[in-house]
């Protein structure tokens, strides 16, 4: 064996580029400001695919020294070099091995011929055939040559490859791509030729065919395809579902690459139920500090409605449409934030997101929300503002007042001794009284400001007690109409002896404190750390009439565990409760040898010295119970297989539950599977629609998705409502998944509560997906096996900590 060590410019250095990978005609249209594709490499179907390799960052591959070994070395008349038997040539982490090179020295043409392997960290290419190049044009021609790119399962073979115009036009004659594992080609790419310009974003593919197996399913005699990380102009995937309100549903979006930071999506969306939807979204992005998009559809004559069947006179025409815009935008280096949300359909469609389910606009409490922020945010303080106005998405639901706007001021101060803070708003609360057709609505402007001191008093390893001081004023001026034109909303629940000008000033007082006990113990053989947290809190705020203010904005609280140590019982600030309370809880929490947390209970209540008496409404009665509802929270990891969590408040004034919630899950590898409860009462949800009084919720769900074999994957959840009888919502699938493919099928009914329109509230849809892993997907549904229903999200059970 004879070595050479020599420098960057010795002569056999070689170099040669191919295509990473080949995608198909139809691409997905990503965000904006996407990262650069990871590759598919999440199974053990691909140990056999090499890393990446790249120089290090301050290494410049080409100036890097040339080692060559060869068994024999001669030197020919005319200045031709030949290197036979085990050739290698390696530069960094570029390698080369040959039986045979030769090198003519005057004409720079290099030929290697044998058990070609080439390797640069990022591709590996083989051959047994030849190959030919010149080392200053960089013109190669290689035959029969084989292809693995690092880090990805992309591989392929093509019969010759060309490479002119110093590696940067390829030519791959008969050439085929694809990622499945060797010997297990379930679908196999093949094109006549392949021409390649790695200058531009797009290669281009003649005579392209997709074979399954070895049998052909679909040719082409030409396409493009993007051979960077680059959006391009064209179809993507179509999408087909089957349901039961929309029938057979056909979308084909058409994406199209305006410019690197802007683009738009054009989706017809057929459904024969209804007609044809027309789909727009357009996305802007001049500067990564400004990020927006506009989207709009439209039915022009949706085939369900008729004039004697709709709601409302203005819809009997079918024409439906939704609105949406969304801008984010930052300032002074990222200080100044300004975003817009905004999501509007036609006046009286409330059941638009029932029947279309669009993937924009934020919904809260059947409400769409449409707002403008802005903010400036600082270390100690912060200044924001936000107007706020909404669409009702439920027929006779009272219209919530906008905020027309809100200013809120935000300070920040911790001293050695003290914390501060200081919170300021001021809101204008709008109502639209010219449309409305069943009465007026108050108005008013809100000024609220609350200086607070927090002081420890003690803060020491396993025990700590603050004490917080603040002083809450409120200023309205309200616009308040005659109590006869009032809306009956508003009117029966005693809003009828409003003030125009109301000052409120609330001081409050709360001394919250804790301890921590924990001992070693035995858990089931093995050493384990226990702790007794008891807690406490008590806070006082005098009672203030409030009854001649209007709601705006507040809502009750649901209590539970959590909401005990709060010092609000409202949400908002429209009303403040009185309070003379203390609240008394106790955790304990049992830690496994590794420090993981293996089981923790928690229970609370408390006491009210005197009972409450502000209430939400006037027409409210104020309530005599001087104990809250005795709340329990659960949760345990049982072993490494099962975990459960349990919660429930009992009402110690009717001596009853108010509300309940349990989870048993066992997993096991891929094997998840749950059942769980929930209750609440007085929660007006009613299924049937047959008008009966049914306000409890009580549901059971199963939820189960395991492996059936390596490949079989079985999945689906159950939802039912025990005293309404009704199946809330069922889903069942079934996922075969090799390495480079998959096939989904999947099928759910649900039953929609919200769902006030004329058509049955049940619906029926079938998913079906098949997927080429690294070439794509069609079809309707999800491609994973989710747990997370249309109705109900998949919720984890338990909630500890591990260390």
């Amino acid at each position: 064996m004879t070595k050479w060590t020599l420098g960057s410019s010795y002569p056999i250095a070689l170099s040669i580029s191919l295509v990473p990978a080949l995608s198909p005609i139809m691409v997905q249209a990503a965000p904006l400001n996407a990262p650069p594709a990871t590759g598919i490499l999440n199974s053990l179907c691909y140990d056999y695919v090499p890393k990446i390799e790249k120089p290090k960052a301050d290494q410049d591959a080409n100036a890097l020294p040339v080692e060559v070994d060869a068994d024999r070395l001669e030197a020919k008349q005319g200045g031709t070099a030949v290197y036979e038997g085990d050739v290698k040539v390696r530069q960094g982490v570029r390698k080369f091995d040959s039986d045979y090179a030769q090198l003519d020295q005057k004409s720079r043409d290099v030929i290697a011929i044998g058990n070609i392997y080439y390797n640069d960290g990022q591709i590996t290419v083989t051959s047994d055939k030849t190959l030919k190049s010149n080392l200053d044009t960089k013109d190669s021609e290689l035959e029969e040559g084989k292809y693995q790119v690092h880090g990805s399962p992309v591989r392929g073979f093509a019969d010759k490859v060309t490479m002119t115009n110093n590696n940067q036009n390829i030519t791959l004659e008969g050439a085929q791509y694809t990622t499945c594992p060797p010997g297990q080609e379930a679908w196999t790419l093949k094109a006549g030729s392949i021409d390649i310009d790695q200058t531009e974003v797009f290669g281009e593919a003649y005579n392209a065919t997709l074979w399954l197996y070895d049998y052909p399913v679909f040719y082409t005699p030409y396409i493009n395809f993007p051979i960077k990380d680059e959006r391009k102009t064209g179809l993507l995937y179509p999408y087909y579902k089957q349901s039961s309100d929309n029938g057979m549903e056909i979308t084909q979006p058409f994406y199209w690459n305006i410019a690197p930071n802007y683009d738009a999506t054009i989706t017809p969306r057929f459904m024969d139920r209804r007609g044809l939807m027309n789909q727009v979204e357009f996305r802007y992005m001049p500067d990564p500090a400004h990020v927006g998009s506009l989207y709009f559809e439209n039915l022009d004559n949706d085939k369900q409605y008729d004039e004697t069947a709709s709601l409302h006179d203005n819809l009997s025409d079918g024409h439906r449409y939704l609105i949406n815009a969304r801008h984010t935008s930052m300032f002074i280096d990222n200080a100044l934030r300004v975003s817009v949300d905004y999501t509007k359909v036609r006046d009286n469609d409330y059941n638009y997101f029932n029947d279309f389910d669009p993937s924009v606009g934020t919904q809260v409490d059947n409400q769409l929300q449409q707002s403008l922020t802005a903010g400036y945010f600082q270390q100690n303080w912060n200044l924001k503002t936000e107007v706020r106005t909404y669409q009702i998405l439920l027929a006779g639901a009272q219209q919530p007042h906008s905020m027309l706007p809100r200013i809120d001021h935000n300070y920040y101060q911790q001293g050695n001794w003290y914390d501060l803070a200081w919170t300021t708003e001021l809101t204008k609360f709008g109502y639209d009284n010219d449309e409305s057709t069943i009465g007026e609505v108050y108005t008013g402007t809100r000024l609220y400001t609350a200086p607070t001191l927090t002081v420890p008093l003690i803060n020491a390893a396993g025990y700590y007690l603050d004490s917080q001081y603040k002083l809450m004023y409120t200023h309205y001026n309200q616009e308040v109409p005659d109590a006869s034109k009032l809306t009956a909303y508003y009117r029966d629940r005693g809003l009828t002896e409003l003030d125009e000008q109301v000052t409120r000033v609330l001081p409050s007082v709360r001394l919250k404190g804790g301890l921590t006990f924990d001992r070693q113990q035995d858990w089931f053989g093995e050493s384990a750390s226990q702790t007794l947290e008891p807690e406490f809190q008590y806070l006082y705020v005098p009672y203030k009439d409030q009854d001649n203010i209007g709601i705006y904005d507040s809502t009750t609280m649901r209590q539970d565990y959590y909401s005990l140590f709060s010092d609000r019982r409202y949400a908002g600030l429209d009303r403040i409760s009185d309070s003379n309370r203390l609240s008394l809880g106790l955790t304990t929490r049992i830690y496994d040898p590794a420090g993981d947390e293996r089981i923790r209970l928690a229970v609370a209540q408390a006491f009210d010295f005197v009972a409450p008496k502000v209430t939400l409404y006037p027409s409210d009665e104020a309530s005599i119970n001087t104990r809250s509802p005795l709340s329990f929270e659960g949760d345990a990891k049982i072993n490494e297989q099962w975990f459960a969590h349990a919660g429930a408040q009992y009402d110690m004034e009717q001596n009853r539950i108010s509300s309940a919630n349990s989870a048993l899950e066992y997993r096991r590898d891929k094997l998840i599977s749950q059942l769980s409860h929930r209750f609440i009462r007085d929660a007006n949800y009613d299924l049937d629609s047959k008008g009966q009084e049914i306000t409890d919720l009580n549901q059971i769900g199963m939820l189960l998705t395991t492996p059936l074999n390596a490949q079989w994957r079985l999945y689906g959840g159950y939802y039912y409502e025990l005293d309404q009888g009704v199946k809330v919502d069922r889903k069942v699938g079934l996922k075969y998944d090799s390495c480079c493919w998959s096939i989904n099928f999947n099928m759910e009914w649900v039953n929609d509560p919200d769902n006030v329109s004329y058509k049955p509230s049940s619906e029926r849809s079938l998913g079906i997906q098949f997927e080429m892993k690294g070439l794509g997907s069609v079809g309707t549904g999800s491609k994973g096996t989710s747990l997370d229903t249309e109705a109900l999200p998949y919720i984890r059970p338990f909630n500890l900590r591990d260390q």
